[in-house]
């Protein structure tokens, strides 16, 4: 962004926001094309910040966009050589399954498919798949918020259902088991779905952030996990996919098992039925080793 010469928002959730990290007002001129300004209110904020705007087009963005292209006329394509980093391999041998781990043995089942994925986890790293269409991967709910997973998950493999895509779901615990029962609506109206739970047993994001707060108010840090934790028992979360009618795997604890789990949940989408997947990953493991492998890198 520092080094572009324009910009152009296409109805971008939080353009202020992206502006903002640049430190400064952008060199570049900036192009809003966005219907947001109708949300204006002083009430709700809806519209989020006001980003410095030099061209501000009242449209909607697929309407500009064709209009942009018929404007342009026809162009030679340019292929751009893009390096695709690979996964960081961690140390072989018995340990705990991360995000990461998740995200390869999902990645390697569906090489050769089409795959929508249809909501992400907080914990996802953006290095773990890589998109090349449109509909490889269908945006958030915005606002951090959890729960709304399973619900926008149905609703998309509703509107996938006879595409010949893969309607993928990779939701936190918390956000599952907020939402579990729109499992039933898929089950009911025999929608093709396959979700995979990172199952961290905790809300950890606020864990991360009452560990933060602790320090920062001189609290003790080891109460970070109160009204967090889902644990003590462990939720099957398995066996509430079962209690809608889907079909439920695991829980899952290690990399061959979730091979097993993910061939099996594959084999139930190609059958027409809704599958859902209980990983048991580490709180923070994904992260870390990503921390790592970028570290050793850099040197």
């Amino acid at each position: 962004l520092r080094e572009a010469d324009a910009i152009v928002s296409l109805d971008w959730v939080d353009l202020a926001g992206t502006l903002k990290a640049l430190v400064g007002a952008p060199k570049a001129k900036v192009i809003q094309v966005s219907l947001d300004h109708q949300l204006h209110n002083g009430w709700s904020m809806d519209h989020q910040g006001l980003p410095p705007v030099d061209l501000f087009i009242a449209a909607d963005p697929d309407a500009a966009t064709a209009a942009i292209l018929r404007a342009l006329g026809t162009l030679e394509p340019r292929p751009i050589a893009r390096q695709v980093p690979a996964l960081h391999e961690p140390a072989p041998g018995a340990r705990a399954l991360g995000v990461e781990d998740l995200a390869r043995a999902l990645r390697g089942a569906l090489a050769d498919r089409a795959v929508s994925l249809t909501h992400l986890p907080l914990s996802w790293q953006g290095s773990f798949w890589h998109w090349r269409h449109p509909l490889d991967y269908l945006g958030a709910d915005g606002g951090g918020g959890i729960g709304s997973g399973p619900g926008i998950s149905v609703g998309a493999a509703l509107a996938l259902r006879g595409t010949g895509r893969v309607a993928l779901a990779i939701c936190g615990d918390g956000d599952f088991l907020m939402g579990a029962t729109a499992l039933w609506t898929a089950v009911h109206y025999r929608i093709p779905l396959l979700i995979a739970v990172a199952n961290n047993r905790s809300f950890y994001n606020d864990e991360v952030h009452q560990e933060r707060m602790a320090i920062v108010r001189n609290r003790p840090v080891e109460n970070k996990w109160i009204g967090q934790k889902i644990h003590d028992p462990d939720i099957d979360i398995a066996a509430l996919a079962r209690a809608q009618g889907a079909r439920g795997f695991g829980p899952v604890t290690d990399v061959a098992a979730l091979a097993t789990a993910i061939a099996d949940a594959l084999a139930a989408l190609d059958r027409g039925e809704v599958a859902v997947i209980d990983a048991r990953v580490e709180p923070g493991y994904g992260a870390r080793t990503v921390g790592a492998a970028i570290a050793r890198k850099s040197g």
